[in-house]
């Protein structure tokens, strides 16, 4: 597994963590990938092994990486955010009934997606395929704008350009570049949601079929 982004980026992403942020995880797989995978953004486990999806959603990934016949070394994994976003919440023990303080992971905001744009907008620009799979609403939205919402597009093949961030304009505007992007569901979502599954799955059949 190797990784697109230089060592001046990485460095450079690192400086933009701050408040509630932590890490840097840049995306890594395959440098001629069959398709290019967007998430949300690392949490705690992906932080500690420096590598996307490793945690209990990576599980559930290398499910649907399975079903699509592929593996890691196949295609490269990335993130909309490349830093874990948390926040600091109260919790419960439910046995002794002592509250404590814990780390949540969250969706990244407007600001912190604008402040690392570059290092996305990087890896796609240095990456020869234009087919990319969208896991989630922030991966989807990162790369077509707010308007999009996984529920009513998930297993649709939209082609155009996609959204890069201009630093000097200090907005998102369309990539000359078009690629087919497909939405489906983030793969931790059917933990919370089982009926989500029998969509994953067809959405997955529909992308098997473009490989």
């Amino acid at each position: 597994m190797v990784q697109v982004l230089p060592a001046e980026l990485i460095k450079q992403g690192q400086q933009t963590i701050s408040g509630n942020v932590m890490g840097l995880v840049p995306g890594n797989g395959s440098l001629t990938p069959r398709f290019i995978l967007v998430g949300e953004a690392p949490g705690a486990t992906e932080v500690t092994a420096q590598q996307p999806f490793t945690g209990r959603a990576g599980v559930e990934l290398d499910k649907s990486l399975t079903q699509l016949g592929v593996t890691r070394a196949d295609i490269f994994i990335t993130s909309a955010y490349h830093s874990r976003p948390f926040r600091v919440v109260t919790k419960t023990h439910k046995r002794t009934g002592a509250t404590y303080q814990k780390m949540d992971n969250r969706p990244p905001t407007k600001r912190e997606l604008m402040r690392q744009a570059f290092l996305l907008d990087y890896e796609l620009a240095h990456l020869p395929t234009d087919l990319i799979l969208t896991i989630g609403n922030v991966g989807l939205q990162r790369l077509l704008g707010p308007t999009y919402r996984v529920g009513a597009v998930h297993g649709q093949l939209l082609t155009g350009p996609i959204q890069r961030y201009d630093t000097a304009k200090k907005v998102f505007v369309p990539t000359q570049k078009h690629y087919r992007v497909m939405p489906t569901f983030h793969p931790a979502a059917v933990f919370y949601n089982r009926q989500i599954q029998a969509d994953l799955t067809a959405d997955l059949a529909q992308f098997k079929q473009l490989l």
